[in-house]
């Protein structure tokens, strides 16, 4: 009865959380105090944590958020200044050009191969494509949930592998390891977000035309094959990139062969193509081609990541426990320096410069603070029940009164073997509540690490699916969405849009569950086969009585259509 009072207590933080998102539509950050406030509280008062304890904690968790909130501050600062150059307006226009009117080609390399791309690099695909989108004659539905889904499936790999990155910390495995468990998931998972885009873009009708089936399989399959290539080569932090472009050069290749037209000016206004002649493509694509440079000498040259990770390691020691830093070896400082490096190609103008602090300083401290405080959660959590200072703050503590070993007890008695199946579902909530797959990762892995010991499962496979369900909770993600739907001025629509993405998220958040569980309990072939045939089965009940839904739908409304029309008549 303990067991299950502890495990309410630690929910109940979290379902506030929900509720705060959900009913009073509060934001990310504002939320994450509440909960850091009642988990902190919690800690203290229930689990007997030494109050100094829980504060380091608290401390300790937010320097080690620094590849995410750094890369969040400084990706800010680089968008502004871009925009504030014109050289974010120009990539606009020119991504506009793209597809020569075909919907099924044009959804797939913006919002996949493109959205893949730019979310590598530090760009947010849900406020720079909404408004392409839109001016292309997407509705508004379409121009906010497309972007979303669309880089989901490479989540893991946003922001030059930060999740990744993290994980692999959080694990004491090599980054290369953690990248590979990761890509094992992608074929399946970028393939059914490619049929998913074409789904909510126009229903069966463009999932199933001429094009549709086959720019979602082969955009799909190249994006999640890139992935598993390119972390088999060592090369992680550029997954995205590579994945991204390989993607899109696959999709070109297609559109050749079925005569599709690559680039149509046509499609711009008068403003736009003076926009498009105001500077070279190269010009204002100068911070990532500039980044790119760095992140791939630093990256790919192991005696220069060696060097910059372990030799540079400015280290923070708290009571004891030291946290390496290691600035140099993360993208958060080659953003800022691929930014400034970019200031001679687009311009030293003090206005320019002026505006784009002003800006930057008023969009950062929101999302930078958001992502800092979901990994003090986290570490206050891992640390819980503690009465001195750990030697390792990212252990988790040996002690009956800790909130991850009591999570972990909990599963491991209710769920037992199958506990797999629901690990990408917790971190799809992880993934809502905080709207990162980074936070999902920070805030869960210990937990799940605990459980598969407990269960003789592995670790990694669990853990990996943890952070899979966080990268697809984006979608879901209240904060994100309403980024995307205020670029065009449709906010209000958040919760349209997130009722008809969640089915698609869910899904896929089940498949993961299939390999996970699966993998994690070293399945022999034969029961892979029949876990697949299950899914299948399972995926085509669902998908038939969405389709049928949405037959009874279309049938309503052209039956209330008929009756307007009969009663004006």
């Amino acid at each position: 009865m303990s067991l299950v009072v502890d495990v309410l207590l630690m929910l109940i933080p979290f379902i506030l959380g929900i509720m705060l998102l959900i009913i009073f539509r509060l934001k990310a950050d504002t939320v994450g105090v509440v909960i850091f406030v009642s988990i902190i509280l919690l800690a203290i008062f229930y689990f007997k944590t030494d109050w100094k304890v829980s504060l380091l904690a608290s401390l300790a968790g937010i320097i080690k958020s620094f590849p995410i909130s750094l890369m969040v501050l400084t990706s800010i600062l680089m968008m502004t200044y871009m925009e504030k150059t014109g050289a974010l307006a120009k990539i606009v226009v020119s991504f506009k050009k793209i597809g020569g009117g075909n919907k099924a080609f044009q959804i797939m390399i913006i919002n996949l191969a493109l959205g893949t791309f730019l979310v590598s690099i530090g760009a947010t695909p849900v406020t720079m494509l909404p408004p392409i989108l839109a001016a292309m004659g997407y509705s508004s539905f379409a121009a906010v949930a497309l972007p979303a889904i669309g880089y989901d499936p490479l989540c893991t790999y946003a922001l030059l592998a930060v999740p990744a990155s993290f994980f692999a910390d959080f694990m004491g495995i090599t980054l290369t390891a953690s990248g590979i468990a990761f890509s094992y998931y992608m074929p399946l998972i970028t393939t059914g977000i490619g049929l998913g885009m074409l789904w909510l873009a126009g229903g069966r009708k463009l999932l199933f035309s001429k094009d549709g089936l086959t720019f979602s399989l082969i955009g799909g399959l190249t994006a999640g094959c890139s992935a598993i290539v390119s972390n088999q080569l060592g090369i992680v932090t550029l997954t995205g990139v590579i994945a991204g472009i390989v993607t899109a050069l696959a999709l070109i290749f297609v559109a050749k062969l079925k005569k599709i037209k690559i680039i149509d000016s046509k499609v711009l206004t008068e403003k736009e193509k003076e926009t498009d002649r105001s500077m070279s493509l190269v010009r204002a694509l100068s911070p990532w081609l500039i980044l790119i440079v760095f992140v791939s000498v630093t990256n790919l040259i192991p005696t220069i990541f060696n060097y910059l990770k372990n030799e540079i390691s400015l280290p923070i020691t708290l009571q004891g426990s030291q946290i390496n830093t290691s600035p140099f070896s993360h993208a958060y400082f080659w953003v800022l320096i691929a930014t400034l490096g970019s200031i001679p190609f687009l311009g030293w103008k003090k206005t320019q410069l002026k505006e784009t602090l002003k800006v930057w300083s008023k969009r950062s401290v929101r999302p930078v603070f958001a992502a800092a405080i979901f990994f003090a959660i986290a570490f206050v959590m891992i640390n819980s029940g503690r009465q001195s200072y750990p030697s390792n703050w990212s252990a988790v503590a040996d002690s009956s009164t800790n909130m991850i070993k009591v999570l972990s007890e909990a599963s491991a008695i209710g769920f037992g073997k199958f506990y797999p199946l629901i690990v990408p579902f917790i971190g799809l909530f992880g993934g809502f509540i905080s709207g990162s797959e980074t936070s999902a990762i920070a805030m869960f892995t210990s937990y799940h690490q605990q459980t598969a010991m407990t269960l003789g499962i592995s670790a990694l496979a669990v853990g990996t699916a943890n952070g899979i369900g966080g990268g697809l909770a984006s979608v879901l993600s209240p904060a994100k969405i309403q980024n995307a739907a205020a670029v065009i001025d449709k906010v209000g629509i958040e919760g349209e849009v997130i009722k008809k993405t969640a089915p698609i998220a869910i899904l896929m958040t089940l498949s993961v569950a299939v390999i996970c569980n699966s993998w994690a309990n070293n399945y022999p072939w034969w029961l892979w086969i029949l876990s697949f045939i299950a899914l299948l089965l399972a995926l085509g009940g669902i998908a038939g009585i969405l389709i049928l839904f949405d037959k009874r739908k279309k049938k309503k409304s052209e039956k209330v259509t008929k009756e307007n029309k009969k009663q004006k008549s």
